[in-house]
This record gives C-alpha cells, structure tokens and sequence, in this order.
C-alpha cells in the first residue's frame, strides 16, 4: 500500500527519506498521552480513596505528579522538535525536487503551462503541502494515538463505557464524509481558477506598457474582473461545505460527549464506575472528544491538499531535456545538420515541415520569412528548447540527444531579441557569460560590445543596479549587454535570434559593428528581421509556411525573383518611405506628397 501511494505520488518520496523522524514524533505523542493517563489514573484513585474516608496526605502526592509533569514536559519538547524537523525537512526536500524539475523539463511545457499557472504552484500548492505535514497530518497522527491510547484505558476501567464511546463516534463522522465529499471538486476549479488569476495578472504587469499606450485599463479590468468574479462565485460554494464541516465538527464534538457523560452518570449510579473513574473518564473523554471532533476538519482539508499533491505530481511528471553523456570533439567541416525536420505543437499545428540545412564550420547562415513562416521555431529547435517530432538533428556529426547538454551549450551563444537581465548589478549581468570570470574579462567583454564608455559614465559604473528585467536601460544598452555577454562566453557557434528588431537605426548600426566583430571565426546562424542586415550572409534560408521556399546568396536570391527579393524589395520601400518622411520634417519640401 505504502508502495503505491509512493509510486503515485512521488512528490512524497521525502516522507520515506525522513520515516525516522515521523515514528519518533508517533512514539513520543503515545508517550505524552500515557503520561496523562497514568495522571488521570492516579488521580482517580486518590479521588476514591477520598471518598472512601482515608485520611490523605497532601505532600507524598505531590511527588509522584511532579515527576510526571517533568516528564512531559521533556516528552513534549521532543514531540515539538521531531513534528518541526519532519515537517521542515519534508517540505525543503520538496522544494529541491519541484525547483530541480522546473529548471530541467521541457520548454514547450513552460510556453503551454503559463509563467502564473507555474508560480502559483510554487507559491500556493506548496503551502498547502507545508500546511499538511506542518499541522494537518501531526494533528491527525496525534489525534489516533491519543484515541487509541485512552480508549484502552477506558476499555480497561469499564467494557460498556468503551462501547459506547465508540459507538457514538462512527455515524456522525460519516455523516461529515458525505457532507464534505464535493470539496476536492471545488477546490480543483479554485486552483484552476487562480491559475488564471496569476497569469492575468502578470499579462498585464508585465505588458503595462503596451496597456497605458493603448488605454486599455477597462479591457485589462475586465479580464482581472471576470476572473475574481468567477474566484467568488466558487468560493461561496466553498463556504458552504465549509461551514457544514464547522457545523458538523463540533455536532462530532458535543453530541457524543454528552451521551457518553451521561452514560458514565448512569455507571456511576449503578456502582460499576467510581467517582474516581468518573473524574477520570471525564478527563479522558476531552481529550478524545476534541481530536474526534477535529476529523471531520481533518477529511476537509486532506481533500483540499490532495488536489495540491496532484498539482505537484503533475509537474514531476512532465519530461526532461533529452541529455546525452557526450562531449564530442569540434572535428569536421559540418558544424549543424537538419535533415527532414518537422514539428507541431500539443494542438496539431504543423510549424515546421521537411526542413534541411546544413551550416559549414566558420559560415554565416541567415533564416528569413514572412512572419509565421517558421524560422523562429527552427532557431528554438538549434538552441534545444523545442525537439523536432520528426527528422534528425546533428552537431558536429552527433546526435543533438546524445550530448551533454550542458556540455553542448558551452559551444553555443545565444543574443537573442528578448534579452533578460537579472536584477542585479551590470558587472554580474555579463559574468554570466563565464562563470568566475575575472573583472578584466567583463571590462574587455563590454569594450568588445561597444558598452564599456556608457558603463564608466554611470555613477556607479560596472556596479550599476539594472533594475527589474533592465528597466533601467535601453533596448540598444541592453542588447549590447546581451552581446557582451556571448563575447565572454567565446562560444564557436553564435545564433543571433533577431538582435536588431527592437532598436532604431542609429543603435542597428552599433550592434551590427559589435555583432561583426564577435562574429569573426566563428559559425553565426542568423533569424533576421531586416534583410539589410544578412545581406553578407554565405546562405540565407527563406522560410514560408514552414518550409524552405529557396536557399542562396543574396545575390542569387534576387536574382531569381521569388519569396526574398519581394521581401527585400518591400523593405526598401518602407525604408524609402520612412526617410520621406523624415526629410519633409526637416523642411525638405520635394519629399512631400500632397
């Protein structure tokens, strides 16, 4: 049993690694609950004894539950320490299992799941699994031993009195199994729906912005609105089971309690308990009442964590980055070869279909297209984020899985349109290029980059904080991070994912002087977006509709009148019309059109 439950939900393996720490935590809490039933004992003895007439010295008695009461002191102390480890060791280990996962599946995961839906499984489900093995499932453990402990005390005192206290026990509590049966159902579409939540809201944060720029507040309200909207409606169902959990809770509590007092009254009246045992099973009853009465609570909120666990599993479950154990030598004419791939994404769009290329050792490639033709999407494929569902892909002769793959990321650079800077300092930012590089090495990195002057004019030069995602720059000042960067790293293939699309001309003309200069002697692969910029380009690949339409020089490519030279021709009329307009600004007036 226990290997199943293991098997289905791996995201409580740790809970084997740390069993120790929960057997300690059990035996202390059957200890501790002796310990009170021996108290009880002793007191309901001296209470007979009482009222038997003897003559009672007060001081010898005080012994006996002194000792009792350092004991459990001492036991209470443990149980405290062995529930905060198990509980805080299990949860750390989850943590190091979900972040290992995170950073290791696949990116077509990360692209369909959503950045919100991810963090608040991190955030969120997590908590819930804290709550489980922090308070919930102690709790549960405690109140079993507690109940089993005192019940074969009563059993020992009085058959009949255990009886019935077992009897009231078992109707009311499936009774509350009914009532609470839907809870796992809406907490589903509560998660869900705060799934949504997240990735609305960081949509719109994270596009504000686009939003202001276009004035749409009243859109992004709604959005935001509709999704609380629907949060609320769910949880006032939630409320209502809730609150029939509550109700039936302390139904649980009070209801057999008081039928069993008075059946203890009855026992009492018949001479088969003592007053002794009376007091003492008035004291034991409480502390088996207020457990009984906490698991209907208990079933609550397990259906509520259940669903967290799924949640969870569902993420260890998804696959890793194929990696190999390769690190093969640099060794060949052929550096990349994509022979007949194609490749769909999980809803059946074909994005990619029977793509071959093949780039020479120190050549420059370009991909260009309409946008949608597929090129973004063949640079996913060479950078590893997505894997072709057909075809093969090799490097330097190897197939992409059987590399390492951080072995075969060393050998690549990446300078891509959407550059992310952490938010740390501009110095940290490069290093990342290198790990352990020398503050030389950044500075010479950033000079190769054509940054290093607006670096040094900074207050704070290479200690300058770049704010979250690099606020605090410009796409140009950023891009050139991005390619110093890659000059750190020194890798022989360089892929250049559309490094000028997001910047003015002034700045294209910068980066592009940076771009040859960390291109020389190496093999570049280029998605452009302005056909100006690859025009030196050894081949240049036209993707349209997923496939190669032509492949050639630029030369040869305008030459044949096809997919390319309209684009390149359309270019140039925007550029024309562009510098028009720039020049009737400027007072020129034969530029102007009526």
């Amino acid at each position: 049993m226990q290997k199943f439950f293991m098997q289905k939900y791996k995201i409580l393996t740790p809970v084997k690694k740390y069993w120790y720490l929960g057997v300690l935590y059990i035996i202390v809490s059957f200890i501790l609950t002796e310990i009170l039933v021996i108290g009880s004992s002793l007191l309901a003895n001296t209470t007979d004894r009482l009222f038997a007439g003897e003559s009672l010295d007060v001081i010898p008695l005080l012994f006996p539950f002194l000792v009792l009461a350092f004991l459990g002191g001492i036991i209470a102390f443990l149980k405290s320490l062995s529930k905060n480890s198990f509980s805080i060791s299990i949860q750390v280990e989850i943590r190091k299992m979900i972040m290992t996962k995170i950073v290791n599946i696949q990116y077509a995961y990360l692209d369909e799941e959503g950045t919100g839906a991810l963090l608040n499984r991190l955030i969120s489900d997590i908590y819930q699994i804290e709550l489980m093995f922090a308070e919930t499932l102690p709790e549960m453990v405690v109140g079993i031993v507690t109940v089993t402990a005192v019940g074969i005390y009563i059993g020992m005192q009085s058959a009949s009195l255990l009886l019935v206290t077992i009897l009231c026990y078992p109707i009311l509590l499936w009774l509350s199994n009914k009532a609470t049966i839907n809870a796992g159902k809406i907490t589903k579409v509560r998660l869900a729906l705060y799934d949504a939540l997240e990735n609305t809201a960081l949509d719109v944060l994270q596009g504000i912005s686009v939003g202001r720029s276009y004035n749409l507040y009243e859109l992004q309200k709604k959005r935001i609105f509709q999704v609380v909207d629907d949060i609320l409606a769910n949880e006032a169902i939630r409320t209502k089971i809730s609150s029939v959990d509550i109700f039936t809770r302390y139904i649980v509590r009070w209801i057999p309690q008081l039928i069993c007092y008075l059946f203890c009254l009855y026992e009492v009246s018949v001479g088969a308990v003592s007053i002794g045992g009376m007091l003492a099973y008035a004291m034991l009853l409480d502390r088996i009442a207020r457990p009984m009465g906490d698991i209907p609570g208990y079933i609550f909120y397990m259906r509520e964590y259940k669903i967290s666990l799924e949640r969870l599993q569902k993420v260890l479950e998804q696959e890793e980055e194929p990696s190999g154990n390769g690190d093969f030598p640099q060794t060949g004419d052929t550096v990349i070869e994509l022979e007949h791939i194609g490749f769909h994404y999980t809803d059946g769009r074909e994005i990619l279909n029977d793509i071959s290329i093949e780039v020479k050792k120190g050549k420059q490639v370009a991909f260009v297209g309409n946008s949608g033709g597929g090129k973004s999407t063949a640079m996913k494929v060479l950078c590893g984020f997505y894997y072709p569902h057909t075809g093969n892909y090799r490097i330097y002769g190897h197939d992409f899985k059987e590399w390492n793959l951080n072995a075969l990321r060393e050998k690549i650079g990446l300078v891509s349109q959407n550059v992310f800077l952490f938010p740390v300092s501009i110095a940290e930012n490069v290093s990342y290029g290198k790990e352990g590089a020398a503050m030389s090495e950044i500075i010479e990195a950033c000079k190769n980059a054509g940054i290093h002057d607006f670096i040094m004019s900074l207050p704070e030069g290479y200690d300058t904080l770049v704010g979250e995602r690099g606020a605090k720059l410009s796409g140009g000042q950023k891009q050139r991070l991005s390619i110093a960067r890659a000059f750190l790293k020194n890798a022989p293939v360089l892929l250049l994912d559309e490094p000028t699309s997001a910047v003015d001309v002034e700045t294209e003309k910068e980066i592009q002087q940076a771009l040859k200069k960390i291109a020389k002697g190496r093999t570049v692969i280029t998605v452009a977006h302005r056909l100006s910029t690859i025009m030196d380009a050894d081949v240049i690949y036209v993707f349209e509709q997923g496939k190669i339409a032509e492949q050639g020089t630029h030369t040869q490519l305008m030459e044949c009148g096809g997919v390319y030279a309209s684009l390149y021709q359309r270019e140039m009329k925007r550029k024309m019309s562009e510098r028009g307009k720039e020049m009737c600004q400027n007072g020129i007036q034969r530029y102007c059109t009526q």
